[in-house]
């Protein structure tokens, strides 16, 4: 008895040790993010649409940069990607709904449908992400090529595209695009079912470059910088467009690639 005792605590003490704090980089700039997508939602209600848009921008900054940190120390943890995916949820999911809610959905005439523009937005936000989640454990069932493209539209880019209304009304306010709120409703809805859906995007993040095209896009990335600093809603609107004329081309290579790994197989 004795012995087992010593043991037990001799495994105890050797289970609770120092944990290194660069271990704690990753879910800290997650929590940071979380702090400035909850922020975000504090200055829509404060009306300051800038402040809450510019929030919602950090915190898109913030989530692709927690995963690069974590791969980089190799730190990747069960703990860091749930963190990270409940910050998502509410930075991409939650806040953006909310803030487009207090900016215009509320003055729809007809009582509850603008909430339920925003209830559609944030199911489907979750829904991508526990689908996300789930694949994190079946990735052995997805082919090689099949990395390279996302399924359904990440709830990042999501919720940075739904505001897209709103940064151009910060940068064009005689448009008073608020003035047309079911129209923006609509539009949540074609972005909450995208990010739902299965449609394939590409993933950046898996795309390579040709040795001789470094130069060329270091170049273009400082030039985006500079655009971003100079006039950043105008920038991030024409990303978005960009990125939204590129799902049917992402859907083309997708099949195409598909078909041609089923021809091989046979």
């Amino acid at each position: 008895m004795l012995k087992n005792k010593l043991v037990k605590e001799k495994s105890k003490k050797k289970s609770i040790h120092p944990l290194p704090i660069y271990r704690l980089f990753p879910s800290i700039i997650t929590i940071m993010a979380l702090c400035a997508g909850l922020t975000s939602i504090r200055y829509g209600f404060d009306h300051k649409w800038e402040h809450s848009m510019l929030l919602l921008i950090i915190a898109a900054f913030l989530d692709v940069m927690d995963g690069r940190v974590a791969r980089y120390l190799q730190v990747t943890s069960d703990f860091g990607a749930q963190i990270d995916s409940l910050a998502d949820f509410l930075n991409f999911g939650i806040a953006p709904a909310i803030t487009l809610y207090l900016w215009t959905l509320h003055t729809i005439p007809t009582k509850g449908i603008g909430w339920g523009f925003v209830l559609v937005f944030v199911v489907c936000c979750a829904i991508r992400l526990a689908r996300f989640n789930a694949m994190l454990h079946t990735v052995k069932e997805r082919h090689p090529w099949q990395e390279s493209f996302f399924v359904g539209i990440p709830s990042t880019i999501g919720g940075i595209m739904v505001t897209l209304p709103l940064m151009m009304s910060i940068e064009w306010p005689e448009i008073q695009l608020m003035e047309y709120p079911k129209s923006i409703g609509c539009y949540m809805i074609l972005i909450a079912f995208a990010m739902a859906s299965r449609i394939p995007t590409f993933s950046i993040k898996k795309l390579s470059i040709a040795q001789d095209k470094v130069a060329l896009v270091l170049a273009l990335t400082g030039l985006l910088i500079a655009a971003l600093l100079i006039k950043p809603w105008i920038t991030i609107s024409a990303v978005s467009t960009l990125y939204i004329l590129s799902i049917p081309i992402s859907i083309r290579i997708y099949y195409k690639r598909l078909k041609q790994h089923k021809t091989d197989i046979i």
